[in-house]
């Protein structure tokens, strides 16, 4: 039952499914998944000696026009890598 729900409007249960996305950035005359940056985001972590399962929480900022992801992990770890 974990992937169903109940409507509260009509109190029929509704079965919730994931669907596969993939998020693809643009910019200029490259492209990235935003899969992949965030991979290159835990990489860059690891590479600094912290542990994968320490992560709790993890924002990225895109900036294209730096070809830069700048992140923010557990609220206090920060670093940048190349977009493209």
């Amino acid at each position: 039952m974990e992937n169903t729900k109940v409507d509260t409007k009509t109190n029929v249960e509704v079965e919730k499914r994931e669907i596969d996305t993939e998020v693809i950035l643009q910019y200029r005359e490259y492209e990235v998944n935003m899969d992949d940056v965030t991979a290159r985001v835990k990489a860059h972590y690891l590479a600094k000696g912290h542990k994968a399962d320490s992560i709790e929480n993890m924002q990225i900022y895109v900036k294209p026009e730096d070809f830069t992801a700048y992140y923010v992990i557990n609220d206090g770890v920060v670093g940048k890598v190349n977009l493209f």
